[in-house]
């Protein structure tokens, strides 16, 4: 039985629109399929499925490096790769569907979609986790009713310079959107009665630290795998992942023990990776941990990273980055400028180019870095993503 691996970045878009590959994603998605090529370049793994062939270039970058990159089934090609396949073993990022052998398709599970639904909701998510910090708003708004209830039991705690973040309950991080209190009227009705989408209103908080705890489960078991720190701007944007000893991330794993334990409660039945996004937050001076922001039922690029340094074992600290597309025409050249001048290892898991040879909007980098005594993350992450954007720009 062939294992398959279909690397859905686009996950909460499939369950928000109840079908899969959406086609304005693609070019998105395709990141994490270079990056699972990385992953999976050991005998015996899983195939991977991808829109599009990665460029020879990076490819051959990979090659030097020692790592032959196995071939990706795509997807145009699905039918006729597993035409005589009554089975196969699917892995997703997110678990959504099915291979149906009578058809030669993969379509929606509805016993896998059913429960990714309500446990992936963000309004199902903040009903459950009544662990909200005195001073932060939070409602699920899935009607009229629901926004008047809000407004009536808060407007008298509202300030001129207050801010509200509204996330729809199906989404991409970085993608909820901000207003003051002027300005909500108009967005609940754009979601409301245009939009016809539930959401979710909190406050603004000044966030000054983002963490992650990655877990597993299986069999009604749950694991903490290992602590990260998201480098994310104030308002909550992902721009990448730090993963390493740092004595910040063991100070904030041994506060969550407590909170974590609820969450196989919450989900007894959910199997494979997940993550606990949490986030401190400044309030009157003081610095104030929101312990579970957001629970992921699904692979994230925390669990990639993890995966990555398992199977590519070294002494030191990883990260994860995004950096903004390259303004030269090779890329992979500069890489090992960059690898001399820093002492570095540089790894980009996915292509700087389309098949076309456009230019993709973001690029993915993975960074190997010697420990350092009072080596600060956020500083470090800073340095790195400065110096990528030099080497590679014009």
């Amino acid at each position: 039985m062939p294992r398959i691996f279909r690397p859905n970045a686009y996950f909460e878009e499939e369950l928000r629109l109840g079908k899969l590959f959406p086609r304005e994603l693609e070019a998105r998605n395709s990141v994490l399929e270079s990056s699972f090529l990385v992953l999976n370049s050991f005998p015996d793994s899983a195939k991977i499925l991808a829109h599009s062939p990665p460029e020879e270039n990076w490819i051959k970058y990979w090659r030097e490096k020692g790592i032959q990159i196995p071939k990706p089934i795509l997807l145009r090609n699905l039918k006729q790769s597993l035409q005589k396949e009554k089975e196969i073993q699917l892995e997703e990022w997110g678990k959504i569907s099915r291979w149906n052998s009578n058809t030669g398709n993969l379509e929606i599970d509805q016993t896998l979609a059913d429960p990714a639904k309500t446990y992936g909701s963000k309004l199902n998510q903040n009903d459950w986790n009544r662990e909200h910090n005195e001073d932060l708003i939070s409602y699920s708004i899935r009607n009229s009713e629901d926004w008047e209830t809000f407004i009536k039991k808060e407007k008298d705690h509202f300030s001129p310079d207050q801010k509200f973040v509204f996330k729809t309950e199906f989404g991409f991080a970085g993608a909820q959107k901000f207003r003051d209190v002027s300005g909500l009227k108009d967005l609940a009705y754009l979601f409301l009665k245009v939009k016809r989408e539930p959401f979710l209103i909190e406050t603004w908080a000044d966030r000054t630290k983002d963490f992650s705890l990655l877990f597993s489960a299986k069999n009604g078991e749950y694991k903490i795998e290992e602590g990260t720190i998201l480098l994310n701007d104030h308002k909550g944007k992902y721009s990448g992942t730090w993963m390493g000893e740092f004595f910040e991330i063991e100070n904030y794993l041994s506060g969550m023990s407590e909170s974590f334990s609820k969450i196989s409660k919450f989900h007894p039945n959910y199997e494979g990776y997940g993550s606990v996004d949490s986030f401190f937050y400044r309030s009157k001076g003081i610095q104030i941990l929101r312990k579970i922001s957001e629970v992921n039922f699904r692979w994230t690029m925390g669990c990639l990273l993890l995966e990555l340094r398992r199977r590519f074992p070294k002494e030191g600290n990883d990260l994860l980055l995004f950096l903004p597309k390259v303004q030269n025409s090779d890329p992979y050249s500069r890489l090992k400028i960059w690898e001399k001048e820093t002492g570095w290892e540089i790894l980009p898991l996915s292509t700087f180019f389309s098949p076309y040879r456009r230019p993709n909007q973001k690029n993915l980098i993975w960074v190997r870095l010697p420990a350092q005594k009072n080596q600060d993350p956020w500083e470090e992450a800073k340095i790195v993503s400065e110096s990528g954007i030099r080497v590679l720009g014009p």
